[in-house]
């Protein structure tokens, strides 16, 4: 009589920021997006002021976001994270949304109804900024609190240069110089969003870092690679520039623009901010302008990650060769996580 093994039940959770699915939607996702600014948002009723410039800037910002067709309900990450993870165990892909439904909350009661044994939680970006992935995780802790979810969770704090991602980063960046220059002279710009929560938030140093790694790897100067950020109103940019101001500045006929996160916020895409670009880069004395617009990631590059933290090793962090990030950035509130996985890899 053949036994049935049982195979364990694993959630992942991609925790997106989302975005409006119609234009009467726009507002509340500026409005849910303006406060997330704080650390601990305060209470509606409490900061009626608050409340009411919040409201304000999402009504300008607002105005600049427009809402193209619906998207597919099919998340190619999901499928391709389904077909590279199959025989780790029964698994099953949630999305949830900061900025826009599905919330957060509402997908941790669905996850607790899939009653999973492991549960793997991968926050938006591949670099840590208290506004984006921080929230992102902040959030997904208490929403689990409130589901009642008690299986053992792991979190991929950030993972800048985990060798297959940063390899299709170079692959793109490289695509993107060749546009802007055949002759390999252009210079490449990294942009991320400014969602840091203090001033010496983790943002700009991994940025910087993940500058000189793709400087590297393409074999260009230091100098040829620079990190900015597009600023987002109420948060900031961790110390780097902002993209407009360094665009002002470029002193090259060619010049690559290279997103690291899949998405904008302030609108639907990256290729929206072109047009302002290249008239900002054109003044400049910029002949040549290329954005890179394929920005979502494969899922399947995530994969690895994945099985590093079902063996074990919670809060995983892959930046620059190490586990954690170094002692100057204790500012990082879930350094201690990714120290002990270190420290349980070494011990193992």
């Amino acid at each position: 009589m053949a036994l049935s093994v049982r195979r364990d039940r694993i959630a992942i959770v991609l925790v997106q920021p989302g975005q409006p699915a119609g234009q009467d939607q726009v507002q509340a996702y500026f409005m849910a997006l303006m406060a997330a600014r704080r650390v601990r948002p305060p209470s509606p009723l409490a900061s009626p002021p608050v409340r009411a410039l919040q409201a304000i800037r999402a009504r300008h910002l607002a105005r600049h976001y427009p809402v193209g067709d619906a998207q597919d309900a099919d998340d190619p990450m999901a499928t391709a994270l389904e077909g590279a993870l199959w025989e780790e165990g029964a698994l099953r892909i949630f999305a949830a949304s900061l900025f826009a439904p599905p919330s957060a909350v509402a997908i941790a009661h669905d996850v607790a109804l899939f009653q999973p044994d492991r549960i793997i939680v991968v926050p938006p970006s591949s670099l840590f900024s208290g506004g984006l992935n921080g929230l992102a995780i902040d959030a997904w802790q208490q929403a689990a609190r409130q589901a009642g979810l008690m299986a053992p969770a792991s979190i991929l704090c950030c993972h800048p240069t985990d060798p297959a991602l940063l390899r299709r980063l170079a692959d793109r960046a490289a695509r993107a110089l060749a546009t802007a220059d055949p002759a390999g002279r252009a210079m490449l710009m990294l942009v991320a969003p400014g969602m840091g929560r203090a001033k010496d938030d983790p943002l700009g140093w991994q940025m910087r870092r993940l500058a000189d790694e793709l400087a590297r790897l393409l074999n260009l100067p230091a100098a040829q690679v620079l990190a900015t950020h597009l600023p987002v109103p109420g948060f900031t940019g961790g110390g780097l520039p902002a993209i407009d101001h360094v665009l002002r500045g470029v002193r090259a006929a060619g010049l690559a623009i290279l997103p690291v996160t899949p998405r904008p916020l302030l609108r639907p895409a990256w290729a929206d901010f072109l047009p302002g670009w290249q008239e900002r880069a054109g003044r400049a004395g910029v002949i040549s302008l290329s954005l890179e617009t394929e920005t979502d990631l494969d899922g399947a590059d995530l994969a690895p990650l994945i099985r590093q933290a079902l063996a074990g090793r919670p809060g995983i962090c892959a930046g620059f060769g190490q586990r954690f990030c170094p002692a100057g950035q204790d500012h990082c509130p879930h350094r201690r996580m990714a120290v002990a996985a270190m420290q349980h890899a070494v011990g193992a």
